[in-house]
């Protein structure tokens, strides 16, 4: 999957941050990867909101970071949306 920051957030094992975020939401999420392209919508995915609750604390835990579900996160429509904001998140609180 690529993304617009995946490029400029490599972190470890030389995974890209999106490619570790994409882990955790495959993960987390219970999907077939296959399935998890950009614009798939949470909901063809069927991921649950008790998933996303389970998808942002693996995030915070694995990444030392708080991702509150708010309006951004809550109004994702796509993985490409959902991922952009929990990417956006990490990204400025290592800034």
């Amino acid at each position: 999957m690529t993304q617009p920051n995946a490029d400029k957030a490599v972190f470890a094992g030389g995974e890209s941050l999106a490619d570790q975020i994409l882990e955790v939401i495959v993960s987390e999420g219970k999907i077939d990867r296959a399935r998890a392209t950009p614009d798939a919508t949470l909901e063809s995915l069927e991921i649950q909101s008790i998933d996303i609750v389970m998808i942002l604390m693996v995030i915070e835990e694995k990444f030392g970071v708080y991702v509150p579900i708010d309006g951004s996160i809550a109004e994702a429509k796509d993985l490409n949306g959902f991922m952009q904001q929990i990417e956006s998140r990490i990204l400025a609180e290592r800034a």
